[in-house]
């Protein structure tokens, strides 16, 4: 546990070179949303963000993750079935 102070995952990012699929929970205080957005800046590989404006890192409820649980079905089940998982991009954040 001493060690998981200095283990920074951020580190391995630019090595991911398979597609990524990641969540973002705008209210997760166990993995910041703005160090999810660092990792995902690192990775060079396409990558698919949901942004999950009431999502934390424990809610497990449909209101909370309605917009991804779907979204990882629909991976899961062409990748399982011989597909391939095509991202469909980062989403534009405007104010």
């Amino acid at each position: 546990m001493a060690m998981a102070l200095y283990f920074d995952t951020v580190n391995f990012a630019p090595r991911i070179k398979a597609p990524v699929l990641a969540a973002i929970g705008f209210l997760d205080t166990t993995a910041p949303p703005a160090g999810v957005w660092i990792a995902l800046n690192q990775i060079s590989a396409p990558k698919e963000v949901v942004p999950l404006s009431d999502g934390n890192h424990t809610s497990r409820t449909l209101d909370k993750h309605a917009a991804f649980d779907p979204r990882v079905k629909e991976v899961l089940d062409a990748v399982l079935h011989g597909g391939q998982f095509t991202p469909a991009g980062v989403p534009r954040m405007g104010c």
